[in-house]
């Protein structure tokens, strides 16, 4: 089998066909598209989600902690927790293990997450680390809630940049292939974006808007302004926007000349001879929204870059290029860190 995530086919026929019915107590659960569980507690809603890091080397512990929490944020909700689990491999010294502990440490009290338990171990079937989060936070009756799926004529808008985690990865753990080849200017400011990886705040800010017609969902939960959000992990920005139509049974088109690219990233991936569009982006956030204007502005109050890149269609999976070429967007395959 190819590394990195199965394709969309595989995950259906080997995993999610295979699981068993969800209870009554499970309103949302595993599914192409679908990050984040969402499961009643009480009167509130409990939304939860859990990530690997296998690809982020030394940088494994300060990522693992905004994946699964950035999945939580996606939702529009603020993670309250994470569990951590740590695999490392018979190579690492007890110093490695330390500092991928201090790291995803000081990422939780930056986001004011608790980690409330995990494991750790070191393992002969593993040769890098693996750091594995599983986050939750709560949702109030107060608190609305996107509608769930992305509908035909929403528009589609990208927080940031795109490749923003693949970027932070080739400069922090592939310097050797850069240097020389892009500037020393360029290769810092990629290496300085971890601190562009979450999307807490956008999550936060976007998920509190209600939407204007103050509908109510199925569940008695006010109704949000936005209708789906996802964060942009494997697959990039491409791979997750198809993600999103397929979830919601309809079709995009994406304007990629209206995707947003910092220089550094077009200059490492031109290096890296690999495609800036199907690179993982933690830190970027894909919302699907009838009120775009007004999604944009609350996120470009707060100081966070909103594009709209594209809209949601009746059918089909779309890119559109400087040209005005229609090219097909194809279902997400390995990632594109995984060439680097």
């Amino acid at each position: 089998m190819k590394t990195g995530k199965l394709t969309n086919e595989q995950l259906n026929d080997i995993v999610l066909s295979k699981l068993p019915a969800l209870s009554s107590n499970t309103l949302v659960g595993a599914g192409i598209g679908a990050d984040c569980a969402w499961c009643r507690v009480g009167e509130n809603l409990m939304v939860t989600s859990s990530d690997p890091i296998t690809a982020g080397g030394m940088q494994a512990g300060t990522l693992a902690v905004h994946v699964s929490c950035n999945d939580i944020a996606a939702c529009g909700v603020r993670p309250s927790g994470i569990l951590l689990v740590i695999i490392a491999p018979t190579s690492a010294s007890e110093e490695d293990l330390r500092t991928i502990v201090d790291q995803a440490s000081s990422e939780s009290a930056a986001l004011g997450v608790d980690i409330v338990g995990g494991h750790t171990e070191v393992s002969d079937s593993v040769n890098t680390f693996v750091v594995i989060t599983t986050a939750f936070g709560i949702v109030t009756k107060d608190h609305p809630v996107p509608i769930g799926k992305a509908r035909e004529g929403d528009k589609l808008i990208l927080t940031k940049t795109c490749g923003i985690e693949g970027s932070y990865i080739a400069a922090k753990e592939h310097y050797s292939k850069l240097k020389g080849k892009i500037s020393a200017e360029l290769i810092e400011e990629a290496a300085g974006y971890d601190k562009l990886i979450s999307v807490v705040p956008e999550g936060s800010i976007a998920g509190a808007l209600e939407c204007s017609s103050g509908e109510i969902n199925q569940y008695g939960f006010k109704t949000g302004a936005v209708s789906l959000m996802h964060d942009v992990t494997e697959g990039g920005v491409f791979g997750a926007a198809y993600e999103m139509a397929h979830f919601s049974g309809i079709g995009v088109r994406i304007n990629e000349a209206s995707v947003p690219m910092t220089e550094a990233t077009a200059g490492i991936c031109r290096v890296m001879d690999i495609d800036p569009y199907r690179l993982i982006s933690s830190g970027s956030l894909l919302i699907a929204t009838p009120e775009a204007s007004r999604v944009c502005a609350a996120l470009e109050a707060e100081g966070i870059r909103a594009t709209v890149i594209g809209e949601f269609i009746e059918s089909g999976y779309e890119t559109v290029d400087a040209d005005g070429t229609i090219r097909e967007l194809t279902p997400p395959e390995a990632d594109e860190v995984y060439s680097m």
